[in-house]
């Protein structure tokens, strides 16, 4: 179908363009070859040399003269020539390209020689004043500068019509040479047939254009459409009332506007006496009003709807600064009501301390001892009064929360001497401690829990509060920055609408362009083009469809250094499962991170616990959530499970624009940092995650260079090699260049060493920062 549609189009074009060669062939009273202007213009659009040039010699047979022919056939051979040799050598580089680029003219300047020496032509009589003028050969030599002048407006328009009309606003010299080549289309028609032709043909036009627009701007229509006539003769003033006519009963229908038209036309035929004039006269003058409004009135209602959807979607602004502030106000407000939702939680769960509980808990012991031992003593009257008994049980519950049991030795100086059952004593105390530590273990999870959850609640908070921040901030305008970007654009043969120039919230004030394009844009010369206009390389972020042809793109500025990545593992023998884990993932367009992470032993378990740390760490660091609060909370996660469950961890963030790395070393074996002449050794001395609920990681922060590897390996690795050295030497034999093969090479070499047998899981994962290729120019 498509093909279809396209072979339609091109078609319609051909058809429209040999129509109008052959409506220039009647400008001049000698059929002088000003469609030669046309042909040039359509070539210089990249149309087909050989279906232009066939069409515009075949156009020249209206003249009804062999020699017209012959030397039109002969002009359009030279530009064929000339054109094709231009295509040919601008598709071998740009600098050829400009090199090639008067060809065309050179080829235009011999057919036009062509036309002066060999055409037929019968001089034209000037006035006296003109007299210098008269002769056949001075005539044509003006008339080929005429036309070669037109060559080069007509490119102009013909561009405009064919790559830009109803896609943006057109420039001044764009409308002005546009409308110059309708009023000599128009003349055309005029002079080819009779002013009633054209007329009928404008009437068209003019009821169409306002049946789709339903507008004032139907006035202006009828004054362009006017230029042409009244330049034959016929008074400009009929078509300002047949515009403001058609204009004003538009938006009732069709109907109403024919109806207005045909009623203004007969008025002015009453005023000027038309009716009183013969039938060969009459006849033309009312089928050139009737013919055009019965061919509209039977025109499909969906030829009209495409037309008024195509210049309702050309006026539409897709980027508006104003709705897309009002939708960021709002979105920041409803974020900062969301974060202070979250931060109640937050301080909701810090204000439930479980201090008072545990005294309560203490109390609670001491009544259950006294009333179940001391009460049902018959000496108890007695020892309260010496010994103060209830201090005393005190004292021994301290002792035990302490010691976790209480023994005879624990029992307080006062109490032993009073006290005549002191075992049953003793048993329902530790029975109460007993009961104490369930519930101390209990309170303390609780208290973990909530800890926990409160500072989950905190780092949630301080996101959406610097979101709120970011979407509350408005677009600030940059139109010079704007337009100077749509201009270059357009010098570089883009096709742009709209541009929308904001800043990120990042923190570095990166810029960030949208703009709306057409057709198969370039997207390379689109970022060459923001790069040499923002004076900062830019890269294209998204491209979204808007229609079949219309698309925005989102440029945002390219990071300084580029990451390649290198990846080499086996599982230990005999094992179904690895239990090492690696993920290199970006967290934003600046901004990636690569983690390896080692679970306990070895199978599919050990691939659980990995697997799980290495989602846990890509989960939270994609929220972009503080990397203390991230470690500290996998680590109480894993701590959780009720079997041995830890894993030993290396953590890279790193920043594309600076270089810099923040590395995390939890239990893992020493990383490195490989640059092209030196080693740098990474080691940590923390346990690994999962162990302890308290947890102190290995952090530090390096700046990475241009070519630097950055090597996390697991224990696999390490333990092939019986010390530090080895592995040291075994890393500076191989080349430091390209990241997979360092991750190969490596891999190979601990498999020698086990003589092909993995004693463990091995992993192997290199990064090399490099910095990314310059944004060449793209505005020749």
């Amino acid at each position: 179908m498509h093909r279809t549609e396209r072979s339609g189009k091109t078609f319609l074009l051909y058809f429209t363009f040999t129509a109008l060669c052959a409506l220039f062939f009647f400008l001049g009273n000698n059929y002088e070859p000003f469609a030669l202007a046309l042909l040039f213009a359509a070539l210089s659009a990249h149309a087909s040399p050989t279906g232009c040039c066939a069409c515009f010699a075949a156009t020249s047979a209206v003249a009804l003269s062999g020699n017209v022919f012959l030397a039109c056939a002969g002009e359009a051979v030279i530009l064929f020539i000339g054109f094709t040799v231009y295509g040919k050598l601008g598709k071998e580089s740009r600098e050829s390209a400009r090199k090639a680029a008067p060809i065309p003219f050179f080829a235009l300047f011999a057919a036009l020689a062509l036309f002066a020496v060999f055409a037929p032509f019968s001089a034209y009589s000037l006035p006296p004043v003109f007299s210098f003028l008269n002769d056949a050969l001075v005539q044509k030599i003006a008339a080929a500068a005429l036309i070669y002048l037109l060559s080069a407006v007509f490119s102009v328009a013909v561009k405009a019509i064919l790559f830009r009309l109803l896609k943006c606003r057109l420039r001044a010299d764009e409308i002005i040479f546009s409308l110059l080549l309708f009023v000599l289309s128009g003349i055309g028609m005029c002079r080819a047939f009779t002013p009633d032709v054209y007329l009928g043909a404008a009437f068209f036009i003019l009821l169409f254009y306002s049946a789709a627009v339903k507008d004032a701007s139907s006035v202006v229509a009828a004054f362009v459409l006017a230029l042409p006539a009244a330049l034959t003769g016929v008074p400009l003033a009929k078509f300002f009332v047949f515009g403001v006519a058609v204009a004003a009963f538009a938006p009732l229908g069709r109907l109403p506007s024919v109806f207005a038209l045909i009623l203004c036309y007969f008025f002015f035929g009453i005023y000027e006496n038309v009716f009183e004039t013969t039938t060969s006269y009459l006849v033309p003058w009312v089928l050139c009003v009737l013919l055009p409004s019965l061919a509209f009135l039977i025109l499909p209602p969906s030829a009209i709807a495409r037309a008024e959807n195509k210049l309702v979607f050309y006026r539409e602004k897709h980027l508006s600064r104003i709705a897309i502030n009002r939708n960021r106000a709002a979105i920041g407000e409803q974020l900062f009501e969301i974060s202070a939702v979250f931060r109640e939680i937050e301080s909701s769960f810090t204000a439930l301390s479980s201090e008072d509980s545990k005294d309560g808990a203490k109390e609670y012991m001491c009544k259950c001892v006294s009333d179940g031992v001391c009460g049902r003593c018959p000496g108890f009257s007695e020892c309260n009064k010496e010994t103060n008994a209830r201090a005393q049980i005190e004292k021994l519950v301290e002792i035990g929360c302490i010691k976790g049991r209480v023994s005879l030795i624990d029992i307080p100086e006062k109490l032993a001497a009073a006290c005549r059952d002191q075992s049953g004593l003793l048993f329902a105390v530790n029975k109460q401690l007993a009961e104490y530590r369930k519930y101390i273990v209990e309170a303390d999870n609780a208290a973990g829990g909530r800890e926990l959850l409160s500072k989950q609640a905190q780092a949630i908070s301080e996101i959406l509060k610097g979101l709120a921040l970011e979407q509350s901030t408005p677009f600030a305008s940059q139109r010079d920055k704007e337009k100077a970007v749509a201009t270059t654009l357009q010098k570089a043969g883009i096709v742009c609408s709209e541009t929308m120039l904001c800043k990120t919230f990042s923190g570095d004030d990166s810029p960030v362009l949208s703009l709306v394009t057409y057709g198969k844009a370039d997207v390379k010369k689109i970022a060459a083009v923001a790069s040499e206009v923002l004076k900062s390389p830019m890269m294209i972020s998204e491209r979204i469809t808007l229609s079949d042809d219309k698309f925005c793109c989102i440029l945002r500025k390219k990071p300084v250094y580029d990451a390649a990545f290198g990846v080499a593992s086996m599982k230990k023998h005999g094992e179904t499962a690895s239990g090492d884990t690696h993920s290199v993932i970006r967290i934003d367009e600046r901004k990636f991170m690569v983690a390896l992470s080692d679970g306990m032993g070895s199978g599919e378990y050990a691939k659980k616990v990995s697997e799980t740390a290495i989602s846990l760490l890509e989960s939270f660091y994609r929220a972009k959530m503080p990397s203390d609060l991230v470690l500290s909370t996998v680590n109480k996660l894993l701590s959780f499970s009720k079997e041995e469950t830890f894993a030993c961890v290396d953590v890279a963030v790193v920043d594309l624009d600076s270089g810099k790395a923040d590395i995390v070393k939890i239990g893992s074996p020493m990383g490195f940092i490989l640059s092209e002449n030196t080693l740098k050794i990474l080691e940590g001395d923390s346990l690994p995650l999962g162990i302890l609920e308290a947890m102190r990681p290995t952090a530090a922060t390096y700046c990475l260079k241009d070519n630097d590897i950055l090597l996390f390996v697991s224990d696999g690795v390490t333990s092939a090699f019986s010390s530090s050295g080895e592995l040291l030497d075994a890393l500076k034999k191989i080349p430091c260049y390209n990241p997979q093969e360092i991750a190969d090479n490596l891999l190979a070499e601990v498999l020698r060493r086990e003589n092909g047998t993995a004693q463990d899981d091995i992993t192997v994962v290199a990064v090399r920062l490099y910095k990314g290729a310059a944004t060449e120019s793209a505005v020749s």
